[in-house]
């Protein structure tokens, strides 16, 4: 999803169209059908592109079976990874028969369902890509439109629990696209057709939270609050978009938790779908500072952890990020809110320095700092105790969760010099204090 309709034309995100997101009051609440009890992690074929005659939306049977079993060897199943999903590039056309969503055959031979029980077979849970419209976003390279679901939706969801699927992607695309005013009763109607299937599936929408707000919680496991993520570091689309729009989510969307998490969309970490520039990645990718901090922030924050990655031909940085098993530890344990952004250090370029944090401990005692640099150059940061509502003569231990290593206690505050687009990223504990994820 392009989601510019939401913004003011020839305003960057963060700007004052960003107000759709600030304005709004926070709730409670989580979609009933019991899933989500954590954000989740897996694989995408959103941007994986490395196939000879890759297009835009690409998969088929044979790179998806190719990355399951990649997910695997590398180690990164064992490690959460547990989510196989197909964007928008699987299905074909409605059935004569009964109307009913058909598979491209020639993408996938042996059919959805049969893809759906080898996964399962492998340990993994099964996600499929439809859209509230029409048609879908993408033709993934094919001279045809792809069919949505709109006046299908019980049927569709029914359709997907027949083939046991886990979870389900809704987007915004098709004729609906421009009919906002159908955009909160179309979100609930899938939600209800989604409850109704005979199979629970965990749902990420894409453009509901900008309908439902408040809300939005109620109506699915995950939802969208800004454009696509795409691999790059500034500009629309890119991992600073998604960084501003997480920093004033903090007044708007209801808080992240068990059953419904906020999402800064898919997570990238370069690579073969990076190759060249393209429709997923207009530069060449990013550093490797730029994505370390992207994982480190979608794992404070508890972002879902879908990746994007041709995981089939993993880099150094890919291993490295996508194995931090602290960081994923921490995303993944519910005993304390997602993190945020929580101070903003005065540098020489303007807004470039950044303190997040998250509160590892119920009673303060223990968290997880990131030290943020947005700027083209390296800059000093600290984080003074006072963010963390500690006394400053307060010692602790600290823990460099890239290093791996623990450091030389610290009081008043922590701080390091940080590299253009980097993070420096510290487990603090107060002296003498433990504490223990759950």
């Amino acid at each position: 999803l392009k989601s510019k309709f939401l913004f003011r034309h020839g305003e960057a995100p963060g700007a004052p169209a960003m107000r759709v997101l600030t304005a709004v009051m926070v709730a409670a609440g989580a979609m009933p059908n019991g899933l989500g009890k954590t954000p989740p992690m897996g694989w995408s074929t959103w941007m994986t592109c490395a196939d000879e005659g890759c297009t835009h939306d690409y998969c088929n049977e044979k790179e998806v079976k190719e990355a399951a079993q990649a997910l695997i060897d590398t180690g990164m199943q064992k490690a959460g990874y547990n989510y196989v999903n197909l964007d928008d590039c699987w299905a074909y056309n409605r059935s004569v028969t009964d109307g009913s969503l058909t598979w491209d055959p020639a993408r996938f031979p042996s059919g959805i369902p049969a893809l759906t029980d080898w996964l399962h077979d492998k340990g993994f849970k099964f996600g499929l890509y439809t859209s509230a419209g029409n048609e879908t976003c993408s033709s993934g390279g094919r001279p045809i439109r792809i069919p949505g679901s709109r006046g299908h939706y019980e049927q569709d969801a029914e359709t997907f629990a027949s083939w046991g699927v886990d979870y389900v992607k809704f987007d915004w695309c098709g004729d609906i696209y421009k009919q906002i005013w159908e955009g909160a009763k179309a979100h609930k109607d899938w939600a209800a057709a989604m409850l109704k299937a005979s199979r629970p599936m965990f749902l990420e929408v894409v453009a509901g939270f900008f309908f439902l707000q408040g809300d939005i919680a109620n109506y699915t496991n995950s939802w969208r609050f800004c454009e696509d993520h795409q691999d790059h570091w500034g500009g629309e689309y890119s991992t600073v978009a998604q960084l501003v729009c997480r920093a004033d989510q903090a007044l708007g969307s209801p808080q992240s938790g068990p059953g419904g998490w906020a999402s800064m969309d898919l997570l990238h970490t370069g690579g073969m779908g990076c190759k060249a520039p393209g429709p997923h990645c207009p530069g060449e990718g990013q550093t490797d500072d730029s994505y370390r901090t992207a994982f480190t922030l979608w794992s404070l924050t508890q972002s879902p952890l879908i990746v994007d990655t041709d995981v089939r031909n993993m880099t150094a940085i890919m291993k490295e990020v996508l194995l931090n098993q602290e960081l994923i530890d921490i995303h993944q344990s519910t005993a304390t809110p997602p993190g945020g952004l929580v101070a903003r250090p005065t540098c020489l370029e303007v807004l470039a320095c950044q303190v997040w944090a998250r509160k590892l401990a119920a009673d303060g005692s223990s968290w997880l700092v990131a030290l943020v640099n947005l700027g083209e150059k390296p800059h000093k940061i600290a984080a003074e105790w006072k963010v963390l509502g500690w006394e400053t003569t307060q010692e602790a231990s600290s823990r460099d969760l890239w290093a791996h290593k623990d450091l030389p206690s610290v009081s008043g505050k922590v701080q390091a010099t940080v590299p253009p687009h980097g993070s420096a990223v510290y487990k603090l504990t107060k002296a003498s204090a433990r504490h223990v994820l759950v």
